[in-house]
């Protein structure tokens, strides 16, 4: 019966993400598997059991999962232990999912009745998968019990297991942690217990944290039992435990370190050094702030002192650690000491620690109150770092390959942190390429992109020798010249101003035509495209189109190119030309963006919906027809000036936009549609909440030049007299910047200061007078000038390194399309809204989900009579509730009241709350028919057909 109602209910999710997968729903799935849970071949029942994990992801709603949940319960109960483990290992690779069971006290019912059989490897089994699900059934005495007994069991298969379900349930029940931690110290303490069991046993007391008196007191028993059991093992499962302990307790952290520091100095043992190190790497993760000033003092002594390399350098990684977030690191400390003797030490991987522990302490430092570093420590910073690099690339070996990578990660951190060091570290790095080797080159430029990257003035002097090294990649193997072909090219677009030099473009057109590869061209084409190159982007997308064999990815190539060209028409225009050249130029650009966007629209495939290029290119097309129409209102002024009487006319009607006459009108329209293109920016900036950071950049700067654009209109045409001796760089932005997390934060683009400096010194020029041809040329200089800045597609447009996405379920739901859910007018419609959120292959990447809000709304398709209107304050639901997801997924339910008769929709959107509070709206919405009906009200009279007449008796109709 569950499973029925599953898959009437979610089918149409699996077609939604699923469309192109000829896969079963979850209905016939299940049925599937079903089938094979009670074939009479063990070996059709494995592969039906472990296939369900995989039907988890792909349909995570709570009807489906409980019901496998109850027949997998079921297999457990009456199959064979190899079942059993089956069993086991779907309920620990569906850890996420166990929260979604319902009928909780049935699953466990089937699945604890094993617990009594007279097979030890039953009951072992038993526990582990109790152990499993103790999220679950965290409270339940009857498994607390049996797992105490199960403790003094003598069969070494069944203890292990209740050492399992021992540690899993004191993680999830205070209860349980509280009753068993004496049970657990006389085990270890016992001559009984053998010493390998007393070695699992300890790692329970990991989990004694729900309180602090119980997390005192195995922390005493911890402490105590270290002199009385000295040996490695004891030492370091028990230092570890209680490490763990500190972590999770918190206050605890500054005498854990103190006791690690001192096995760190007191034990000879290498094995428990390197243990206490890394449980000190551990403690200083979780809280790098509670470690004391004499504590580092420690620690830096031992490094000077050790003798031995992998303890100098794992105790370099803590320092590390330190030196990103730690208050107490300062240039004075003794940590500067240890990293100028390490940094040029014989071992590579020693060097590479130290160097990077003074790099993050300078750029530590760069982030203090001041935010100034002492300019000899940025002076050793450099020169170690240099020095590093070039030892890195005279071997080819896996470890110097390492090495490279993270100290041309230090390179990153300090261009990032101190612009000015880009040129020099970017010279460094390209010095280099003449003596590496192997795959060594191909990373080097690699650290040239990052420095490019966050600093793209740093490669400039490097822009022709670059372009040489681009001309000899031909002579490379064909294997490795594409790598080295995309890269050079972004390199060079990177170094070079925008428009490129038409030499540089012919010589990397050539290059790439002649290449038979033609991914190699498109690769390049999209990095000219992100970087504003988009005369090279237009010649090389011009022959890929007809050479794709997919009709959507010819539509999709030819859209690119007409975007491409519709950027590189607005270069050609010119704040100094004629209105009339910009004009023509506009509209040419317009052109190819309307065939662009018809060309993405015929692109669109159920698998890639293109929903952010279709939007984004979109808005552009209409930013662009906004400034065609500002710059055919600018020519108004012309055809049609103010009449003498306008300023009489203003003061008579006190309509201040009749001063300007019919441009002002026109303007006035402009202005209003230059803020709503701000809106819609800001709209597609809300739904983006997979973008990147700098996908987010430049969509908010190009909300805030359709405001800006707007505000010059504003103060040179509409309201000049309110801005006399004012300051016009006090722009209201509104713009909440989603990029930093907070509102404002990063100065404007360089072009938007300079038309505001325009605008500033026309204002001084115009002294308050009537619109002048002063006003309208300015307005025409700033809109120019906003359009020849060019436009640098975001990486969102073609590559999305973050994914996420919302289902929702809705409950009741209707049969058909046309079959509404019926509810009484004296009654209530409970809704339940239930999702689940998916992501891709990196969750998390650059935000989180931190809550989900659920708006639910109702409008009526009925029209009330008006003297019922007044008895009802509110026709329409609105509602709007928050929640946490919990392992993906979310529930609330919603109590609709619809008293009047009639057909009502119903309609149910998600949005997104992420970690640092920022609201993203992405979706998706979800709409319900619902008929209202009077109980009450006489039912109107059936039209039936008559019954048919009865048959004609026979002798035989009575038998």
């Amino acid at each position: 019966m569950a499973s029925g109602s599953a898959g009437s209910k979610f089918s149409g999710l699996g077609a939604e993400k699923y469309g192109a997968d000829q896969e079963q729903d979850a209905n016939s799935a299940l049925l599937e598997l079903d089938k094979g849970l009670r074939s009479t071949r063990v070996g059709e029942q494995c592969e039906a059991i472990v296939r369900f994990p995989r039907l988890f992801e792909k349909y995570p709603f709570p009807i489906l999962i409980n019901s496998s949940f109850l027949k997998l319960a079921d297999v457990f109960r009456i199959g064979n232990n190899f079942l059993r483990l089956c069993v086991l290992r779907v309920t620990q690779q569906s850890e996420k999912h166990l929260d979604k069971i319902l009928n909780v006290d049935e699953f466990l019912r089937r699945i604890f009745s094993v617990i009594h059989s007279n097979d030890p490897i039953a009951r072992a089994l038993t526990l582990r998968v109790l152990g499993s699900i103790a999220c679950i059934i965290s409270e339940r005495k009857n498994t607390h019990h049996s797992i105490r007994t199960s403790l003094d069991s003598h069969d070494e298969v069944e203890l292990e297991a209740a050492i399992f379900a021992a540690s899993c349930f004191a993680a999830q029940s205070r209860t349980f942690a509280v009753g068993i931690c004496n049970k657990i110290a006389e085990m270890i303490q016992g001559l009984a217990t053998p010493v390998e069991m007393k070695l699992k046993l300890i790692p329970i007391f990991q989990h004694m944290h729900h309180d602090a008196q119980t997390a005192a007191k195995v922390r005493q028993l911890c402490v105590d039992m270290l002199p009385s059991y000295p040996a490695r093992g004891f030492v370091i499962v028990t230092l570890h435990t209680l490490s763990l302990l500190s972590a999770k307790t918190l206050i605890d952290i500054p005498q854990q370190v103190e006791l690690l520091l001192h096995y760190l100095q007191q034990d000879p043992r290498r094995a428990i050094k390197l243990k206490v190190l890394s449980d000190l790497h551990l403690l200083t993760k979780k809280a790098p702030h509670m470690w004391a000033q004499h504590n580092l003092q420690v620690l830096c002594s031992f490094i000077s002192i050790t003798p031995y390399d992998n303890l100098k350098l794992r105790a370099l990684t803590v320092l590390s650690v330190l030196a990103e977030s730690s208050p107490l690191i300062t240039k004075e400390s003794s940590l500067m000491e240890v990293c100028l003797e390490n940094c040029y030490h014989s071992n590579i991987a020693i060097s590479t620690e130290a160097s990077t522990v003074l790099t993050n302490l300078a750029c530590q430092l760069s982030k203090g109150a001041s935010g100034k570093v002492d300019e000899a420590l940025l002076n050793q910073c450099v020169a170690a770092v240099e020095s590093l690099l070039t030892v890195c690339v005279t071997e080819t070996t896996e470890q110097h390959k390492l090495m490279l990578k993270k100290s041309l990660g230090c390179v990153s951190c300090l261009c990032k942190s101190f612009p000015t060091l880009a040129s020099s570290l970017a010279d460094t790095i390209y010095s280099l390429l003449d003596v590496a080797q192997g795959e060594f080159p191909l990373l080097l430029y690699q650290g040239l992109a990052a420095v490019g990257s966050n600093c793209p003035s740093g490669l400039e002097q490097l822009r022709f020798d670059l372009l040489d090294r681009f001309q000899e990649v031909s002579a490379m193997p064909q294997d490795k010249q594409q790598d080295f072909q995309v890269l050079l090219t972004s390199l060079v677009l990177m170094a070079c101003p925008v428009p490129l030099p038409g030499h540089m473009t012919k010589t990397l057109i050539d290059s790439l035509t002649s290449d038979p590869n033609h991914w190699t061209a498109f690769c390049v084409a999209r990095q000219a495209a992100r970087w504003g190159h988009h005369t090279v982007a237009v010649k090389l997308l011009q022959r890929l189109p007809s050479l794709v064999a997919s009709e959507h990815l010819h539509f999709w190539l030819i859209s690119l190119g007409e975007f491409c060209a519709g950027e590189e028409q607005l270069s050609h225009i010119h704040p100094d030309q004629p209105q009339h050249k910009g004009t023509v130029t506009l509209a040419q650009a317009c052109g190819h963006y309307q065939k662009g966007t018809t060309a993405l629209k015929a692109s669109v495939t159920p698998t890639f919906p293109l929903e952010f290029q279709t939007q984004f290119s979109q808005l552009r097309a209409e930013l662009l027809q906004a400034h065609a129409n500002l710059l055919a209102a600018c020519s108004t002024l012309q055809t049609c000036p103010p009449p003498a009487i306008a300023t009489a006319m203003a003061n008579v009607s006190g309509k201040e936009i009749q001063r300007t006459g019919r441009i002002g009108t026109q303007l006035q329209q402009c202005v209003a549609q230059f803020r709503m293109l701000s809106a819609k920016y800001g709209d597609l900036l809300q739904a983006s909440f997979d973008a990147d950071l700098t996908t987010l950049k430049s969509l908010t700067h190009l909300q805030q030049g359709c405001l800006l654009m707007a505000h010059v209109v504003d103060v040179l045409v509409l309201h000049n007299h309110q801005y006399i001796s004012a300051d016009v760089y006090n722009i209201q932005w509104d713009v909440p910047d989603f990029s930093r997390g907070e509102s404002g934060g990063e100065a404007l683009p360089p072009v938007f200061q300079d038309v505001l400096k325009m605008v500033q010194n026309t204002l001084g020029e115009a002294q308050g007078s009537a619109i002048t041809h002063v006003q309208v040329s300015s307005v025409f200089k700033a809109s120019c000038m906003l359009l020849r800045e060019p436009l640098h597609f975001p990486r969102y447009f073609f590559q999305a390194l973050q994914s996420t996405q919302i289902k929702l379920a809705l409950s009741p739901s209707q049969r058909s399309m046309n079959d509404p859910v019926l509810v009484a007018t004296d009654t209530q419609l409970a809704l339940k809204v239930e999702g689940v959120i998916q992501h891709g292959a990196k969750p998390g990447l650059f935000r989180a989900v931190n809550k989900v809000c659920l708006d639910v709304s109702s409008s009526s398709d009925t029209k009330v009579p008006q003297e019922q209107k007044v008895r009802v304050d509110n026709l329409n639901n609105e509602l709007q509730e928050l929640v946490e997801p919990h392992n993906d997924y979310f529930s609330a339910q919603f109590l609709l009241h619809f008293p009047f008769p009639g057909n009502h929709t119903v309609c149910a959107e998600a949005s997104v709350i992420d970690t640092s509070g920022l609201s993203w709206k992405t979706g998706p919405k979800m709409t319900l028919l619902v008929r209202s009906f009077d109980p009450n009200a006489p039912q109107p009279p059936r039209h039936q057909q008559p019954p048919p007449p009865p048959p004609a008796r026979s002798s035989t109709s009575r038998f």
